[in-house]
C-alpha cells in the first residue's frame, strides 16, 4: 500500500504549533490535563473548547493559539501520549536500566503496555477517534520511533548474548504494540491485566532468549 501523501492527509487536523519554551510547555500540558479530566468524566461528547477553557482556566483564545479545533486537540494529545511513552522508556530503561536483562525486559513491557500508574490516559473512545484523524504516515513515523527506542533498550543489555537482530526486536515490538492496542477493542482470551501482561512478557522472553 502506498504511503504517499494525499490531499486528504494534508487536510487532517493538526495542532498549530509545538510548545518549545517552558511557559508554552506548561500551558499545553495543563490543557492536556484538563482535556483528560473532562474526557474521564463525560467522554468525548462532553469535550468542547468552551468546557476546556473553563476546566483549564485559560482563555479560549489561548487554547486556539495551539489547537484550532477539537480534532487538532486530540491529534496533539495522541502525539503527546506517544512522546511520553518513548521518553519514559528512554529514561527508565535505556538510560537508567540496570540488572539482568529479563528484569529490564519486564519493565520495558510494563511501560509499553501502559500497565503502571504513570501511563498517560488513553481509552477505547480515543482509539476509535485516532483512527479517523491519523494518516498512514503518522502511524508509520510513530511506530518507527517506538521501535527505535526498543532497539536502543535491548542493545544495552550486555548479558543478553548473543544480541538479537534489530529486525527481530522491531517485529517483537510490532507484536506487543498490536496486542496492546487491540486489547482496547477486544480481549480474545478474557484475562485480567496481570495475567495478560505476564503472557506478553513470557512471549518476549522466549523470542529474545538465546537458543
Amino acid at each position: 500500500m502506498s504511503t504517499a501523501r494525499t490531499p486528504e492527509a494534508d487536510a487532517l487536523p493538526r495542532p498549530r504549533k509545538r510548545p518549545v519554551q517552558a511557559r508554552a510547555r506548561f500551558t499545553v500540558q495543563a490543557i492536556y490535563d484538563a482535556y483528560v479530566r473532562i474526557w474521564r468524566r463525560g467522554g468525548p461528547d462532553a469535550l468542547t473548547m468552551r468546557a476546556l477553557a473553563d476546566e483549564s482556566g485559560f482563555a479560549i483564545g489561548t487554547i486556539y493559539e495551539y489547537f484550532p479545533n477539537k480534532a487538532a486537540l486530540h491529534s496533539g494529545y495522541v502525539r503527546h501520549v506517544m512522546d511520553t511513552l518513548r521518553a519514559r522508556i528512554r529514561e527508565q530503561v535505556v538510560e537508567a536500566g540496570h540488572g539482568p536483562w529479563r528484569e529490564q525486559l519486564a519493565r520495558l513491557v510494563e511501560i509499553t503496555c501502559a500497565a503502571d500508574g504513570d501511563a498517560a490516559f488513553f481509552d477505547t473512545d480515543m482509539h476509535y477517534l485516532e483512527a479517523r484523524i491519523a494518516a498512514p504516515e503518522h502511524h508509520q513515523r510513530s511506530f518507527d520511533a517506538l521501535a527505535d527506542v526498543w532497539c536502543d533498550a535491548v542493545a544495552g543489555w550486555d548479558d543478553l548474548v548473543p544480541q538479537p537482530a534489530p529486525e527481530r526486536v522491531r517485529m517483537l515490538i510490532f507484536l506487543v504494540w498490536s496486542a496492546m492496542r487491540y486489547r482496547l477493542l477486544a480481549d480474545p482470551v478474557k484475562t485480567d491485566e496481570a495475567l495478560w501482561l505476564a503472557e506478553i512478557r513470557e512471549i518476549c522472553e522466549r523470542t529474545l532468549a538465546p537458543a
